[in-house]
């Protein structure tokens, strides 16, 4: 038989949460749904009556003992069944959902996460990587406000400078090659008398140390003189990182703190597994023993941030498993607060690539933003 499962315990919050994920689930399964928790734990009663109380260890925090139970279901729940298990976070959107028994794959079933492995990696080992990144992030501003006032407003990022600045490059690198051109570029550039010179239809300003095209939006900055001039002001005496592309925080240290740790080594742009969604069942054992195993020991490395993501990822690679099926998105969509593309629309629907396509969700993962009513996403639930 087919059953979905829960495992919760602790906090108000997340058995709130549980209340209203039942709740949706059971308006669209035929399949029976089991909570699994530690009640002794939590700070109001779970209303739910196919209830499996488990003591966890009295060592773990709220957030460790959900994990503890997560990890071990399959030593729990009765054998000889199929499990859909699924985080509190995670609402039923359609009938559909019982088809996602027939996607299948043992020894285990996972859904992808939203990023490449190195993506979750500042969110997985305390490296300060994220504090650095929101960091960069204020040096950019101010860095930007500084030559603002300099040159005008101005935005290297905007779709209507973009081919201007693939353009001038391109020109950059011709000139660069050509023994004539070069010594042209020198003269004109460096010569003290030269206020302005052209290359193509641009023109670089010496008073304003900045390239601008026919229409007078600036498409690229002399970056050597104004890191000069301003980071000094800001305090940062390292500029090598400074560009104005200030991606996702990303890093290498969860694939260098698995390899150095367990030998395992996963490449940074793997698609790793997201665990708020999967399928298990007897075959499943060795997997989620290992997977167990390996979470509750890094519990107490101050290194390693309690989740169960990196772990698993181990698990998935120790086993060989990296290409293994995984879900469609539909069963576990991820809904990023942080990302404009996803967004709903009345009378469009779900997106998750500012409405390029329509997305159509069955199990929808509300991970962060939880009962926002200024969020497109979370009103279209009512």
């Amino acid at each position: 038989m087919n059953k979905f499962v829960f495992a919760v315990c602790g906090s108000e919050r997340c058995i709130s949460q549980l209340a209203f994920s039942i709740e949706r689930l059971k308006m669209f399964t035929r399949n029976e749904i089991i909570v699994v928790t530690d009640s002794c734990r939590n700070e109001i009663p779970i209303s739910y009556e196919n209830i499996i109380d488990i003591a966890t260890p009295s060592e773990y925090n709220n957030h460790e003992a959900s994990i503890y139970l997560k990890t071990s279901l399959h030593k729990i729940l009765p054998h000889g069944h199929t499990y859909c298990y699924l985080d509190s976070d995670v609402v039923c959107l359609s009938e559909k959902v019982d088809e996602i028994f027939s996607h299948y794959s043992a020894p285990i079933t996972f859904a992808n996460d939203n990023a490449p492995f190195e993506y979750f990696s500042p969110h997985a080992v305390n490296c300060n990587c994220i504090e650095n990144h929101t960091h960069r992030g204020e040096i950019i501003a101010k860095f930007k406000a500084e030559v603002a006032n300099r040159i005008g407003d101005f935005n290297l990022d905007a779709d209507s400078v973009k081919d201007d600045r693939r353009e001038l490059a391109e020109l950059f690198a011709r000139t660069k090659h050509n023994v004539f051109g070069a010594s042209r570029y020198f003269f004109l550039r460096y010569l003290p008398f030269v206020r302005s010179f052209a290359l193509g239809k641009f023109t670089f300003s010496k008073s304003e140390m900045c390239w601008r095209n026919e229409n007078g939006d600036v498409v690229e900055l002399d970056f050597r003189f104004y890191k000069k001039l301003i980071l000094p002001k800001l305090g940062e005496n390292s500029n090598d990182w400074l560009d104005f592309e200030l991606n996702t925080p990303h890093c290498k240290h969860l694939s260098e703190y698995l390899s150095q740790t367990y030998g395992i080594n996963i490449p940074g742009d793997w698609q790793h597994w997201n665990g708020g969604v999967f399928l298990f069942d007897d075959s499943s054992a060795e997997f989620l023993d290992y997977w167990h195993e390996k979470t509750i020991a890094e519990f107490a490395n101050p290194y390693t941030k309690t989740r169960d993501q990196g772990t698993l990822a181990l698990t998935v690679w120790k086993f060989g498993l990296q290409n293994h099926p995984t879900l469609p998105v539909e069963y576990n969509w991820i809904a990023e607060f942080a990302d404009g593309n996803i967004d709903y629309d009345a009378e469009k629907g779900y997106t998750r690539d500012g409405f390029k396509t329509i997305s159509n969700p069955i199990l929808m993962h509300i991970y962060h933003h939880w009962g926002d009513e200024e969020w497109s996403i979370w009103n279209s639930l009512f």
